[in-house]
């Protein structure tokens, strides 16, 4: 019984990180000059946030804004 426990909790903390990973995000960012940009499957959310708005920064001329409109 207690080998058994000994290896799922081995089992376990090898998937548990992988798990953590496995959460995935895309995001849109807009400007209103009707520009856009957007970022899929990334991992961590800040990542995804930042391709967003950095595509979109190549989209739009100077002195406009992107904000990120959502994030999935």
């Amino acid at each position: 019984m207690i080998k058994y426990a000994i290896a799922a909790a081995a089992v376990l903390s090898v998937l548990a990180p992988m798990a953590a990973q496995a959460r995935t995000y895309s995001c849109i960012a807009r400007s209103p000059t009707g520009s856009y940009g957007y970022s899929r499957n990334m991992y961590p959310l800040a990542r995804a946030r930042l391709v967003a708005l950095n595509q979109c920064a190549i989209r739009t001329p100077r002195n406009r804004v992107c904000v990120i409109t959502s994030c999935v």
